[in-house]
């Protein structure tokens, strides 16, 4: 086996397991704030199960670490620029910080989410879950094809234009609250968190879509 081949089914295995683990923790972050939202995880629970989010995050750090370490270890050529790959790897790093910071607000949100909300939210929740599974069927098909790839990326386009309707329902309905103005804040926070992340996740896919213009013999 030459050098190449070797490495790139190296990087391929760590990328594997990068993206299971981003997987596993976005699942978990979507069942918890689910049950978060109808108000059915007591303090103690929540706590203990925001914090399996916080541990896929760390794990993902160590992965992405260890992959970025090969990426840069030998500087052979690649379907695509070693650039190119540790943007992508350290942009989907950052949609798990998001994930953490995420669990670690819920972690300290002292108030239960709204009745009026919970409906959107948790649709919103599922538009998260939904995009970043998305995000990654991308990121994988452009090791095979990028004209499959290219398509999903406008599925994302899509789940983004969703997520900003819903975001500015529920900012709707929150802004006519005269009461209680700190919980009206800190649950303002939890939507534009999780919409956050979507929309990283439909810049993420912005720039794939620029590498499949960048390299269009792929």
């Amino acid at each position: 086996m030459n050098i190449l081949k070797e490495k790139k089914l190296k990087l391929d295995a760590l990328n594997t397991k990068f993206q299971e683990e981003i997987r596993n923790g976005a699942e978990k972050l979507y069942f918890y704030l689910n049950d978060f939202i109808e108000n059915k995880l007591d303090e103690a629970v929540a706590d203990e199960k925001f914090q399996e989010i916080i541990v896929c995050e760390k794990k993902c750090d160590r992965l992405k670490e260890k992959y970025l370490e090969l990426l840069f270890k030998e500087k052979r050529a690649l379907p695509f620029l070693l650039e190119d790959r540790y943007k992508i790897i350290i942009s989907l790093d950052k949609i798990v910080n998001r994930f953490e910071y995420l669990s670690r607000y819920l972690q300290v949100y002292p108030f239960e989410i709204y009745p009026e909300l919970r409906k959107n939210l948790k649709s919103l929740n599922k538009l998260n879950f939904d995009t970043i599974n998305q995000l990654l069927n991308c990121t994988l098909l452009m090791e095979t094809s990028f004209s499959a790839a290219y398509e999903v990326t406008f599925e994302i386009e899509k789940s983004k234009r969703e997520a900003h309707d819903l975001k500015f329902k529920m900012l709707d309905i929150i802004f006519q609250k005269t009461e209680q103005p700190l919980r009206v804040n800190l649950t303002w926070k939890i939507i534009t968190l999780i919409y956050d992340a979507i929309s990283a996740a439909e810049e993420i896919s912005d720039f794939l879509r620029e590498l499949i213009i960048k390299y269009p013999n792929r």
